[in-house]
């Protein structure tokens, strides 16, 4: 099978119920806060204005909690200094929800004038601010997402860190070359010291895996693979179209988020590397959800839930509308694909528990 860029519309769009299922997200951007509220120290007084930016923020409180420690570490040293938050993501974002935590009673606007909230709608790929604008940028679980789906001879595996041979080179050149792209814009934004805190999946060195390391995540990969194959040998996909689905993501390892920005002359001139670290989570590093692995009940409609936050318009748009008989079908699909998902987990509970290991990089524009 040829490589084939395929769809226009982007995979994170259409996420389900992404405020209830994102404990991941919600927990990452939490533990970052000391992080946010030390780099904000660092920073001093800006004029005119601190501009705050979060890229691939989301529709849910994972995005509140990532503005929250600047505003308050900037309002602690500069009472009356203008800030500007602003919330970057695609057009098919959720901004109705997003905006609504945001002048909520949970969220950041109340009481913290001059503070200006604004929104920049398009893809993380491109330019998203002005030049030498942004004080402090922030992007968590989102830059893993690469830039766009790519159709690979890939059976046997929906996930990366399985692939072989020549769709492995293919999709590592997407994944250099976008991690490139993103760091450009993103360097061409900040201000002169700022900064960009980026964290996301990463992986770690293992030699038992096929390409020595280990994704984050690996475990619900397996199991979406599984009951995909499972609906293969039962007729209700067509396995040419499971072979040729791959996740249009990348966690890189340290060593590759170092050296692809080493590799970029035109990034290395731009921006000067403060850290790059692949650590595991803070609470349940080896099973996302092992507070609930009491109850397999409970324990599968989490992961049923995770799955469908982050990757429903994936699987409708790459699996299962190319699989579909009729205009009908992709619900139907969907809605079996889940069913099973969930007997799945009820069943095996933590034989794929989904490990996670971020991967955290901190730049300073030159």
């Amino acid at each position: 099978m040829t490589s084939d860029p395929i769809e226009t519309r982007k995979s994170t769009e259409g996420m389900v119920d992404y405020n209830r299922n994102s404990t991941a997200q919600q927990q990452h951007a939490i533990m970052q806060a000391d992080h946010i509220r030390r780099l904000v120290g660092k920073l001093g007084r800006v004029e005119p204005e601190l501009r705050l930016v979060d890229y691939g923020c989301g529709p849910g409180m994972s995005a509140i909690e990532t503005v929250r420690p600047a505003i308050a570490a900037y309002r602690a040293r500069h009472p009356d200094a203008p800030i500007v938050v602003c919330h970057a993501d695609q057009a098919g974002n959720d901004w109705n929800a997003l905006f609504g935590l945001v002048a909520g009673p949970g969220g950041y606007l109340a009481g913290n004038a001059p503070l200006r909230v604004e929104a920049a709608v398009g893809s993380f790929y491109e330019r998203l601010a002005a030049e030498n604008s942004v004080s402090l940028g922030t992007c968590f679980f989102a830059s893993h997402w690469l830039s766009h789906a790519v159709r690979l001879d890939a059976p046997g595996t929906v996930l990366f860190d399985h692939l072989q041979g020549a769709a492995r080179a293919q999709l590592t050149e997407v994944a250099q070359r976008d991690w490139c792209t993103f760091l450009r814009h993103r360097a061409a934004e900040l201000r002169q010291g700022g900064y960009l805190l980026a964290s996301m999946m990463g992986s770690v060195p293992d030699a038992a895996e096929p390409n020595g390391a280990a994704s984050a995540g690996r475990g619900i990969y397996r199991a979406i693979q599984a009951v995909a194959s499972a609906m293969v040998e039962d007729g209700m996909l067509d396995p040419d179209v499971l072979n040729g689905f791959v996740f249009p993501f990348w966690f890189m390892t340290e060593a590759e988020a170092r050296d692809w920005i080493g590799a970029d002359k035109v990034l290395s001139d731009l921006v000067e590397v403060e850290g790059i670290e692949v650590t595991p989570a803070l609470t349940n590093p080896t099973d996302l959800f092992h507070d609930a692995i009491g109850d397999p009940v409970e324990y599968a409609r989490l992961y049923t839930g995770c799955v469908k936050a982050f990757a429903d318009s994936t699987l409708r748009t790459q699996l299962f509308e190319p699989a579909a008989r009729s205009p009908q079908d992709p619900d139907a699909l969907a809605d079996e694909f889940y069913r099973r998902f969930d007997a799945f987990y009820r069943e095996h509970t933590d034989r794929y528990a989904c490990e996670i290991w971020h991967l955290t990089v901190l730049l300073r524009r030159r």
